[in-house]
């Protein structure tokens, strides 16, 4: 589960607080702050879970990620496996949450590009943003 929620911090395009990561991973919260508690060192894990997740240094990618630095295989993230892992979350969470007029514009004819970042913000949380985006 470490591996996972590790490897999903680090394969992120754009990172997420971890509110957003729980409900993207279908992971709760709690579970998340248990395995990521011990490693302030490495990632910069905010008291206010709506802020993101972001490790202190890009060295930490690295190393999860190169299988012959990691050398433990409890930890060593397969970067295929965790993009496709969040590829298929990302898809399963599209589809049990986008809904048409999901902002509530009720106007068929209006361009995505005259909506109000406001509004799609209230509308849309991180994790459903980070979905449609990547």
């Amino acid at each position: 589960m470490l591996r996972d929620i590790l490897g999903s911090i680090v394969a992120l395009f754009s990172p997420l607080a971890v509110d957003s990561l729980s409900r993207l991973l279908l992971v709760p919260k709690q579970r998340i702050g248990r395995m990521l508690k011990d490693l302030h060192d490495t990632l910069n894990i905010p008291t206010n879970h709506t802020r993101p997740l972001r490790p202190h240094h890009p060295s930490f990618r690295d190393f999860l990620l190169d299988k012959e630095r990691c050398g433990d295989p409890n930890f060593w993230v397969d970067e295929k496996q965790a993009h496709r892992t969040l590829a298929t979350r990302c898809i399963k969470l599209m589809s049990t949450s986008l809904k048409q007029d999901i902002c509530g514009i009720d106007a068929p004819n209006m361009l995505a590009t005259d909506i109000k970042s406001t509004q799609v913000e209230q509308s849309l949380p991180p994790e459903i943003q980070y979905a449609c985006l990547y």
